[in-house]
């Protein structure tokens, strides 16, 4: 068997596309959101405001890789649900990116499974970055 420098299904301008995408997201989370709540919050809570933006981005990639992909586009284990599998395998993340539970419906996807892996982590991770914010601002004046 021949070495291939690339699979017959990979569209190089559907991974470029799909990696920017995700890529313009992570930009508006990581430095937008950071300045943002750095700036809402008072002056003596400014630095830590920012730090946790970034400490849930960074923690919900270490989840996100573990198991939550799988649990959120993987095999259904329960009707919303899917089985909390590892996702760090190569020959996971170079295959062929496909979400069983929308393949019947949709035409093959044509990029690997770790583009489609971190362009949905972006949107997990913004989701979470967003969240904090208005619980620190209700929290008592200390």
């Amino acid at each position: 068997m021949a070495l291939v420098p690339s699979p017959s299904w990979l569209d190089t301008g559907d991974n470029a596309w799909q990696l920017a995408a995700a890529t313009f997201v992570g930009l508006q989370s990581i430095p937008g959101l950071t300045v943002l709540y750095g700036g809402i919050v008072k002056k003596k809570w400014a630095i830590n405001s920012a730090f946790m933006s970034m400490y849930a981005f960074a923690s919900v990639l270490v989840v996100w890789v573990l198991f939550d992909y799988n649990m959120a586009f993987g095999p259904q284990w329960f009707p919303f649900v899917g089985q909390p599998l590892l996702g760090v395998s190569a020959a996971f993340t170079t295959g062929q990116a496909t979400i069983p539970a929308a393949a019947a419906g949709m035409p093959p996807l044509a990029f690997p499974m770790a583009t489609l892996m971190f362009f949905q982590f972006v949107f997990a991770a913004i989701t979470v970055t967003r969240k904090w914010p208005a619980k620190k601002e209700n929290a008592p004046d200390n």
